[in-house]
C-alpha cells in the first residue's frame, strides 16, 4: 500500500481542512457552482418550497400583528421587518418567494409595515449576480429587495445592505427578523461525537491524500481524500455555552452507543441573529438531516456528500433543543420526511405564542408539504409519457410552475400539443407564460425561452410579441 500524506490530523470535525477546502471551492466557482449544477438545489429552492414559506411569513406576521394592536408585541411602524436568506446560492429561493409573496402583501392589511428581503453570501460574485440579474431590478427597484455579504466564519463583519448602503446591526434592527437557511447548515462547520459504552467522546478527524495538496482550490482533490476518525473521551465540557453541553449531556444520557453531528457553528449563527430584532426571530429551514432521537440511532460517522463541494446531514434535534432549553418554539411534522426536511423555529418573545405560525406550518409542511411534493414528484416524472395533457397541464400547476419540470416535460407537452384539439391551445400558452415569468436564468445562453417559443410558434403564438422583449437572462 502506498504511503498517504497527512494533510490534517486529530482535529475536531469543525476545525477541520474539509472546511478551509469548502471554501476554496465556492471562492473559485462563484455562480458556476448553480449554473454547471455542480451544487444541487432544486429541491430546495423550487416554487413549492417558496410558496410554503411565504404561507409561514404570513403567519408569523399574522401572530406579529394580532400581538402588536393588542399592544402585546412591539413593532416599529419607521423600520422594516428584514427576512434575510442566509447562503441564497443561486437566488431561485429569493425569485419564487418574492414572486408569491410581494404581490399578496401588497394587498394584505398590514401593507403598510416595510418589509424587504436580503439575500446574503460570503463570495463577492454571487452577490455581484444578483445585483446584476435583470429579474431582480424590479424589487430593488421597490425597495423589497437587498443583497449583503455574511460570512458564518466571520460574524464580526459588518452586515452591510448594499443597495440602501446601510449597515443592520442590533441595536438599530428592532423589528423581529425572518431567517431563512436552505441547504446552509449542511455547509457549515460541524462537530462529531460518538456514545461509546455509555461515554460520551468526541469524533476527531485525520485527513490523509494521495499526495501532498498545495493547492486546495483544486477540484480534483477530492477524488484523492481518505477520512478517519478516531473517538476521543471528553476530560472537560467541549463548549463555552452550557446549552451545547447540556444537549450533549442529554444525548449521553439517553442514546445507545452511536454516532451523531453537532451543529455547534450552525448554533453560534442562530445566537448570532438572535442579537437582532430584540432577540425575536422566526427561521425557516430545509435540508437532509435528522429531527428526532430515533434518527441519531445507528447513523455511521459523518462523511461528505460530494458534489464539487460537499455537505454533512443536519443535526437538527440539536436545534430543536437549543430553541427549545432557550424558551422558543419548535415547529416539525410528526411524520418521517423522507426527501428533506421542513421546519420552523421561533425564538424570543412570541407573538399570540405562535399560533398562526403553527397553524401555518401545519397547512403548508404538514399536511401537504414540499417533502411530499417531492415523492410525488419521483413518480410522476417517470410518467410523462403516459400522461395526458390535461395532466401534465394539471402538474405543472401543483408545481408553482416550476421550470424545471416544464423542461423534463416538454418533449411530451409537446406530442401532446401536436395532436390536441385547439381549444386547449390557450391554457398551454397561458402555463408557458406563468412558468417563464416565474423563472431565473442562471445562464446568458440559457436555453428554455426557446425551447417555450418552438411550442408556442406550434400553437400559432409570436414568442417575442407574447413574452416581450426580456427574456430574464443576467446582465
Amino acid at each position: 500500500m502506498s504511503k498517504r500524506t497527512i494533510l490534517d490530523a486529530d482535529k475536531p470535525l469543525s476545525q477541520s481542512l474539509l472546511w478551509q477546502i469548502q471554501r476554496a471551492y465556492f471562492a473559485q466557482a462563484g455562480m458556476k457552482a448553480w449554473q454547471d449544477d455542480v451544487v444541487p438545489s432544486d429541491i430546495s429552492s423550487n416554487p413549492v418550497m417558496a410558496r410554503a414559506y411565504s404561507q409561514m411569513v404570513f403567519g408569523y406576521l399574522r401572530d406579529c400583528f394580532s400581538a402588536a394592536q393588542r399592544g402585546e408585541f412591539a413593532l416599529d411602524p419607521n423600520q422594516p421587518i428584514n427576512i434575510i436568506e442566509l447562503g441564497a446560492g443561486s437566488g431561485r429561493l429569493a425569485y419564487h418567494f418574492l414572486q408569491t409573496f410581494w404581490l399578496r402583501y401588497q394587498q394584505s392589511p398590514f401593507a403598510s409595515q416595510p418589509i424587504q428581503y436580503v439575500m446574503t453570501d460570503f463570495v463577492p460574485e454571487v452577490v455581484d449576480f444578483w445585483r446584476n440579474h435583470e429579474r431582480f431590478r424590479p424589487f430593488f427597484e421597490a425597495g423589497v429587495l437587498d443583497v449583503a455579504l455574511f460570512d458564518v466564519m466571520d460574524q464580526e463583519r459588518p452586515f452591510h445592505l448594499q443597495i440602501a448602503n446601510q449597515t443592520l446591526t442590533p441595536a438599530n434592527t428592532a423589528n423581529p427578523v425572518v431567517l431563512i437557511a436552505n441547504y446552509f447548515f449542511d455547509s457549515i462547520p460541524q462537530d462529531s461525537f460518538v456514545v461509546e459504552d455509555g461515554l460520551l467522546c468526541q469524533n476527531l478527524l485525520t485527513l490523509t491524500s494521495s499526495q501532498p495538496e498545495p493547492d486546495l482550490a483544486d477540484p480534483t482533490l477530492w477524488n484523492r481524500l481518505e477520512l478517519h476518525y478516531e473517538p476521543i473521551p471528553l476530560a472537560d465540557a467541549p463548549y463555552d455555552e452550557p446549552l451545547y453541553n447540556q444537549i450533549l449531556n442529554a444525548y449521553e444520557a439517553n442514546l445507545p452507543d452511536c454516532s451523531f453531528s453537532f451543529p455547534n457553528v450552525g448554533l453560534d449563527c442562530v445566537k448570532y441573529w438572535s442579537g437582532f430584532g430584540n432577540g425575536r426571530f422566526l427561521l425557516l429551514t430545509s435540508d437532509r438531516g435528522y429531527s428526532t432521537p430515533d434518527a441519531l440511532i445507528s447513523q455511521p460517522d459523518p462523511l461528505p456528500n460530494l458534489h464539487g463541494s460537499f455537505s454533512l446531514m443536519v443535526n437538527y434535534h440539536a436545534i430543536g433543543e437549543f430553541i427549545s432549553r432557550s424558551s422558543g418554539l419548535v415547529c416539525q411534522v410528526p411524520h418521517y420526511q423522507d426527501n428533506i426536511q421542513v421546519l420552523a423555529y421561533l425564538l424570543g418573545d412570541l407573538p399570540q405564542a405562535g399560533l398562526e405560525t403553527q397553524l401555518a406550518f401545519a397547512d403548508a409542511v404538514g399536511a401537504a408539504g414540499p417533502d411530499d411534493f417531492q415523492a410525488l414528484k419521483s413518480v410522476l416524472e417517470k410518467q410523462y409519457g403516459t400522461m395526458s395533457l390535461p395532466e401534465l397541464l394539471s402538474f405543472l400547476r401543483l408545481s408553482g410552475w416550476d421550470a424545471t419540470i416544464l423542461a423534463d416535460m416538454l418533449p411530451h407537452l409537446q406530442t401532446r400539443v401536436e395532436t390536441a384539439d385547439p381549444v386547449w391551445y390557450a391554457d398551454v400558452a397561458a402555463a408557458l407564460h406563468r412558468v417563464w415569468q416565474n423563472y431565473l436564468p442562471l445562464r446568458q445562453n440559457d436555453t428554455l425561452f426557446k425551447q417555450i417559443s418552438s411550442l408556442l410558434d406550434l400553437m400559432g403564438y409570436e414568442a417575442v410579441k407574447w413574452h416581450g422583449e426580456d427574456t430574464g437572462h443576467s446582465q
